[in-house]
């Protein structure tokens, strides 16, 4: 989510000194993103290099300063969390919910015919949650005068930011500098992703038809999820953990109710698992 008004009235790791500049530089003149492109170097104070939630909450909470604020992301602004996981991952649980619920509706008096469910639509559905929530974010920052520079960024040399994108490369410099570029899913060595048998939870949001039988690699947070969904939505599950209970770090206690939990909904869990 995004960031309320803060309530602080100094700004973090020495700021104050660009915030008295404002007038002079801050965000009422910092050059719109139309001009950016036009010049060699646009200066601000502030400088992000990722779009997620640490880079637009970042952007966000220097622009309670008043600080001139440039963003830099080579995709759409919101990061994993929004495009590529906790968002799309809780739309694909909904939508197994409501399935599963359905399904089981004569259990609780409701008698209805048997479900079917559209992978298609579901994805539709998905994307349709995703666009509008970055719509929304990019109208905030477009609303706050942030400058969203579409690229990929790299720090070349002290306040200076070169991002190469579509049109070429600029030069962007800042007085301060935040790295906030996030993480990519690791593979196992010797299965690298291919995007058809071996897929990232990247692949997996993107769906657009039942596969059927599915082995998940990682029993924590996101590989349950997951395999709730999946079987949720009708398919043979598989789930897989190096350790010793799902949810590795969690309280045992809880870790092996949910795993009684999954196991009842036709799950196979086989943890002490070591893959590749």
């Amino acid at each position: 989510g995004v960031p309320a008004p803060l309530a602080s009235t100094s700004p973090p790791g020495g700021l104050e000194r660009r915030a008295s500049r404002v007038e002079r530089r801050g965000t009422r003149d910092a050059p719109p993103l139309t001009s950016v492109f036009a010049q060699e170097a646009a200066l601000y104070d502030v400088v992000i290099i990722g779009g997620g939630p640490g880079g637009y909450a970042a952007a966000l909470y220097a622009h309670n300063f008043g600080l001139s604020v440039a963003l830099v992301e080579k995709d759409r602004v919101g990061g994993t969390c929004l495009l590529r996981g906790c968002i799309p991952a809780k739309t694909w649980l909904q939508a197994a919910d409501v399935f599963h619920t359905v399904a089981h509706a004569a259990d609780f008096g409701v008698h209805a015919s048997t479900p079917t469910f559209d992978w298609g639509e579901g994805l539709a559905r998905k994307n349709q949650v995703v666009d509008q929530l970055v719509n929304g974010l990019s109208g905030l920052l477009k609303h706050r005068k942030v400058d969203v520079i579409e690229g990929y960024g790299r720090i070349a040399g002290p306040g200076k930011v070169v991002v190469e994108t579509a049109d070429g490369s600029q030069e962007v410099e800042g007085s301060n500098i935040i790295v906030s570029t996030g993480s990519v899913p690791r593979a196992i060595p010797g299965y690298e992703f291919d995007g058809e048998r071996i897929l990232s939870s990247d692949h997996a949001l993107d769906w657009a038809e039942d596969p059927g039988r599915v082995a998940v690699i990682g029993a924590g947070a996101i590989g349950c999820e997951f395999a709730s969904m999946l079987t949720d939505l009708g398919n043979e599950v598989h789930l897989f953990e190096m350790l010793d209970q799902i949810i590795p770090g969690a309280d045992p206690q809880a870790a092996r109710a949910l795993d009684r939990q999954l196991a009842a909904r036709g799950i196979t869990i086989r943890t002490g698992i070591t893959v590749g």
